[in-house]
């Protein structure tokens, strides 16, 4: 048994992607629960590690953590029913002893999604409630990571991110995992067409109606609806709301185009293959020439 890991950079419609497939695969006549999504976050697994290894983990530095995740995966891979899914953050980086954070003995796929690094510096500064500038900084620092500063403190393992770029280039660059990658901005245009190739890489069974279903019962109005009236598990606690917008170009009159220009700078390459560079640079040669 393998993993079809869900990854994703954060704020990059992962979440999104959980709740559709959790609606196709368990379909009903009804939305699935936001706090009943499949793929839990494979960084969330402190204490199946901890219970793995038979020790703490508040005890190991990071870099000892990471020595032992692919073991840790190696294990999830086996244990878990068909099919199984997973969601990480991480980027498909080697643990200090050489080994694959992701083994390919754990792997049947990955399913990657990308998004305009210029919305998701608006979106995660929204979760982390935290200034654009403070966001950018992060998203263009090489060693950037999440939950690593305390780890006995967290209850996540810490996730190794890059910068931005280095995170996607991490992922689709590397030659041992197939990989599915689709952007974000393809899922809210032709949801049918871009989540329909997801589930036919997972090897899903097929169903039109079904899919169609699920991508309604999985809309941001509903998901939104739902955190409103429940509550979100997975919702950052400095973050007024995890479903914010769910739309594409909203740094357009969200960021400066000095911010736009950091992550320009940073990140052109890689935006330059998603089709992202174009639209950033009209826009520093057009109406934010002006701006400061």
């Amino acid at each position: 048994m393998s993993i079809f890991w869900l990854a994703s950079y954060p704020k990059s419609g992962n979440t999104w992607l959980r709740a559709v497939l959790t609606n196709y695969l368990h379909e009903a006549g009804e939305p699935a629960s936001i706090n009943a999504l499949i793929g839990w976050c494979a960084a969330s697994v402190r204490f199946t590690f901890d219970e793995f290894l038979g020790l703490p983990s508040s005890d190991m530095t990071p870099e000892e953590i990471m020595r032992h995740r692919p073991l840790l995966h190696e294990a999830l891979a086996e244990a878990m029913p068909p099919p199984a899914f997973v969601k990480v953050h991480e980027a498909c980086v080697h643990t200090p002893s050489g080994a694959a954070l992701f083994p390919k003995a754990a792997t049947a796929g990955v399913i990657y999604l990308v998004r305009n690094p210029l919305d998701v510096v608006v979106s995660y500064a929204h979760q982390m409630h935290q200034t654009i500038d403070d966001t950018v900084t992060f998203m263009n620092h090489s060693t950037a990571t999440l939950g690593g500063a305390r780890p006995s403190l967290s209850t996540f393992l810490p996730i190794p991110l890059l910068t931005w770029s280095g995170h996607v280039s991490s992922w689709l660059d590397q030659g041992e995992l197939p990989v599915h990658v689709t952007r974000y901005e393809d899922l809210l245009a032709n949801p049918r067409a871009a989540f329909g190739a997801i589930v036919r890489f997972a090897g899903l069974d097929w169903d039109g109606a079904r899919l169609a279903r699920a991508i309604d019962h999985a809309a941001f109005p509903r998901l939104r609806a739902q955190e409103e009236e429940i509550g979100f598990e997975e919702k950052q606690p400095p973050s007024p709301s995890f479903f914010r917008a769910g739309v594409a170009g909203s740094w357009r009159t969200a960021l400066r185009p000095r911010q736009v220009r950091a992550l320009v700078d940073a990140h052109g390459p890689v935006m330059e293959r998603f089709g992202y560079l174009r639209d950033a640079e009209a826009f520093l040669a057009g109406e934010g020439a002006a701006g400061a």
